[in-house]
């Protein structure tokens, strides 16, 4: 079983900066020894300082880096709900990636269930001939306060999924904004070389302290069923740390 490992920091800026220097890290890795890199982006809020931060580093191989994302709303691409749009304000403007190695989700399309459809062939036509049977190099995840991570929410029906790599999720009800979703699977996720945690944000601490501590039931929440084929890092906010946990 993969281990978790657990960093903490001071502050939301304190673990983007951290987290900056892994993806770069893991990006002259796997640029190295495999010629490209590969990383799965996370939406929301918390990642948002570590991509303004990722666009002003310049030792990063934009030119053999492909970027996709692990979940996406089902709105337009210029909606302030979409996690494309955010990636791309605070990261992909500012880097020069080719357009071609930005792999969108398209939520163009006329329902939830196409473009779920239309980012598996995607995802497997970019990633299904790696000869491991890995997917990206890294992924970027966070946990919501209700233990989801991407868009695969507890007790729901893509957690179950075995196989496809992008499924619709229906609109949630119990965290914003509720519109129907796109997200990763497990088998997806879990096929990942890496994947780093981002967590801040207080509402997150009675969800961790389960979490972290195995608490009977944690099982059920999709974050805790991250396990890619290398490491797990979780990236927290001190703050929100149990405080028996070690150097909390």
């Amino acid at each position: 079983m993969i281990a978790r490992i657990v960093r903490a920091f001071d502050g939301l800026d304190a673990l983007s900066e951290d987290a900056v220097d892994e993806i770069v890290r893991v990006a002259a890795r796997s640029v190295a020894e495999r010629g490209r890199f590969s990383i799965a982006l996370s939406g929301g809020s918390t990642p948002r300082r570590a991509y303004e931060l990722l666009a002003k580093r310049n030792d990063m191989d934009w030119e053999k880096t492909e970027v996709f994302f692990g979940d996406e709303r089902f709105v337009p691409a210029d909606d302030p709900r979409s996690n494309y749009k955010m990636a791309r304000e605070t990261l992909l403007a500012h880097v020069p990636i080719p357009a071609g190695n930005v792999q969108a989700i398209p939520t163009h399309v006329d329902t939830v269930e196409e473009a779920a459809e239309q980012y598996d062939r995607t995802l497997h036509d970019r990633l299904g001939r790696n000869a491991d049977g890995s997917t990206v190099d890294l992924a970027l995840l966070g946990l919501g306060p209700d233990g989801h991570t991407a868009s695969l929410f507890p007790n729901d029906a893509p957690v179950l999924e075995q196989s496809r790599w992008a499924v619709p999720v229906r609109a949630p009800t119990a965290v914003q904004p509720p519109v129907p979703r796109i997200t990763a699977t497990l088998p997806f996720l879990n096929a990942a070389r890496m994947a780093i945690f981002l967590i801040a944000g207080a509402d997150k601490r009675p969800v961790l302290a389960e979490l972290l501590g195995d608490a009977p039931g944690a099982s059920r929440y999709p974050a805790g069923m991250i396990a890619p084929r290398e490491f797990c890092l979780w990236m927290v906010d001190r703050s929100i740390l149990p405080p028996d946990w070690p150097n909390a």
